[in-house]
């Protein structure tokens, strides 16, 4: 296993939260400055809308130094000291985590307030999942919250098709093929009990996330998960919080959340 980031041998050290360096276009400066997305960035620049150093620009991949240039949208200064907005939505099941679907299929985007700031979501949870979503506009905390060396657990609670004897719990302990020539990395599992139709509820710590990665891992080892809910991110946790409701994050709770990272 590669040693953690920062570490003799691993990865470089990730640059501090929210701090953007080196020359990159003028949509994606104004993307990673969480001021709005990369494809309506290049909209607002080709609209004259974005000034670099008191001047228009209309070139979206022109490229810029955000440590040595000023930029303004509308007249305002943005850069690295762009609010930091972080939300935690409970997702229910039937929504998706895109911004729009052609098949009209409600987004999680649905449940939040018309006008807000612009947020992503941090990875994904699938239509048919449910539970703890992030949503932000600080694109180097959504990178680190994903990237598998930082090792972030995400916490899952599954309901399981029968009930899965110990050498079954074991194999997803291990590792499991997950049908596309991967294999998942070592997980914390424990069983939490049955339920009245014969079906068992687990608890499944990962520290990467793969597509529909809980479900294929179930799946692998013959126990199809009927039911999905992601509890927790991290030192963040889903608790009281009701389906479709969300909140915002405070300062002292997004730097409990970058330091998990």
């Amino acid at each position: 296993m590669r040693p953690p980031r920062g570490a003799p041998g691993g990865r470089p050290p990730s640059a501090a939260t929210g701090r953007t360096a080196g020359p990159l276009s003028l949509a994606r400066a104004l993307s990673k400055f969480g001021v709005c997305s990369r494809a309506e960035a290049a909209r607002w620049i080709e609209a004259g809308r974005v000034h670099l150093d008191g001047r228009v620009v209309r070139v979206p991949a022109r490229r810029i130094d955000p440590r040595r240039q000023e930029v303004r949208v509308d007249g305002r200064r943005v850069g690295d000291d762009t609010e930091r907005i972080v939300l935690v939505l409970h997702k229910p099941v039937g929504y998706i985590t895109s911004r729009g679907d052609p098949g009209g299929r409600p987004t999680v985007y649905d449940l939040l307030d018309e006008g807000g700031p612009w947020v992503f979501p941090v990875g994904r949870l699938d239509r048919d999942s449910s539970g703890l979503l992030i949503l932000t506009n600080d694109h180097r905390l959504g990178q680190r919250l994903t990237d598998p060396e930082a090792h972030v657990p995400k916490r899952y609670h599954a309901r399981v098709r029968g009930i899965p004897a110990p050498e079954a719990l074991g194999a997803l302990r291990e590792g499991v093929p997950l049908g596309d020539g991967t294999v998942s990395r070592p997980a914390r599992v424990r069983a939490l009990g049955t339920a009245q139709s014969g079906s068992s509820w687990l608890e499944i710590v990962l520290t990467e996330g793969k597509n529909r990665q809980v479900r294929r891992m179930c799946a692998s080892v013959g126990h199809d998960v009927e039911e999905l809910v992601r509890v927790a991110v991290g030192g963040l946790e889903l608790g009281e919080l009701a389906p479709g409701q969300w909140r915002q994050l405070s300062r002292a709770e997004i730097a409990r959340v970058a330091g998990d990272a």
